[in-house]
């Protein structure tokens, strides 16, 4: 692998950008994707912190979602947890 190819995000059949892309996801739900499938094997790097990094852009999607009057009521703290 390279530094544009690197192994954490190869493991299966596919690349992970490769899956993000036939399925459309938006930048936000492909980040999600990405770090779920990244967790635990990127070198040095814990797996709970892609996780935590996962759940922050799945907070941040979900929160796209909800309406306008309740988007700002949902702070992520700097451990990666909703307050």
């Amino acid at each position: 692998m390279t530094k544009f190819n690197p192994d954490h995000y190869q493991h299966g059949r596919i690349q992970v950008w490769d899956f993000i892309v036939d399925q459309q996801l938006d930048f936000l739900a492909g980040n999600v994707i990405k770090y779920l499938c990244r967790a635990g094997r990127k070198d040095k790097e814990p797996s709970l912190d892609d996780l935590r990094k996962a759940k922050a852009y799945l907070d941040k999607k979900i929160l796209t979602l909800t309406p306008d009057d309740h988007f700002t009521t949902y702070p992520i703290s700097d451990s990666g947890t909703a307050d």
